[in-house]
């Protein structure tokens, strides 16, 4: 058809072909944009991981060193093991229990496991403290791969694994000079927990 002035007029529109390439090429960025947003998702919730994680550490480690340092300085109080340690120390209220607390810290499977029982000024230390009466077992922190803790009686002798002196003429002991724990989690070991007594020795 031609027009008034002789010129041929084409009908405007888009062949197969070049609708075949802009779908795909649409495709492609719709992929792109998915693999992307997949891609960010997941980093997302590894940051969110990694975030807990560090923080649950970090709340772990304040609160071990406070209770360790505010250990009660009295003999019969504070024993432990290549992978346990108690101690008597006061606390902020935890449950219903709140003041002298009994704690122990021990390994249970893959979990760091705090233990609390009230505490008796006028009970025999060498009695097994009622672990569990007022508070239950808190676990500190899961995926737990390794639990260890060293002594160190007085700041010249080595790290061992008992708190007291050895030895038949040892004397009566009250707390080490430094305690350190070691722990490994969800495939991280984390820097020692490294605490020193300032009234450590022994009984006078």
């Amino acid at each position: 058809m031609r027009s008034p002035l002789g010129i041929h007029r084409h009908q405007a529109g888009m062949t197969l072909v070049e609708v075949t390439v802009a779908s795909v090429i649409f495709a492609m960025i719709m992929l792109a944009v998915v693999t992307a947003m997949r891609t960010f998702g997941q980093s997302y919730d590894r940051l969110q991981q990694t975030t807990a994680q560090t923080s649950q550490k970090r709340e772990v480690d304040r609160f071990l060193r406070q209770a360790l340092r505010d250990a009660l300085p009295e003999s019969g109080y504070f024993d432990g093991a290549a992978r346990r340690l108690e101690w008597v120390a006061p606390i902020d209220r935890v449950g219903s229990a709140g003041g002298l607390q009994h704690l122990k810290l021990e390994s249970r499977g893959q979990n760091l496991v705090l233990h609390f029982a009230p505490f008796d000024r006028f009970g025999d230390p060498q009695d097994e403290p009622d672990w569990g009466a007022q508070v239950k077992s808190v676990a500190l922190h899961d995926g737990l791969e390794q639990f260890r803790v060293a002594y160190r009686v007085h700041p010249d002798l080595d790290w061992t694994n008992t708190p007291e002196p050895q030895g038949d003429n040892a004397p009566e002991w009250t707390l080490p000079w430094a305690v350190r724990l070691q722990i490994q989690a969800a495939g991280q070991e984390w820097p020692p927990i490294i605490v020193a007594f300032e009234r450590y020795g022994e009984l006078q």
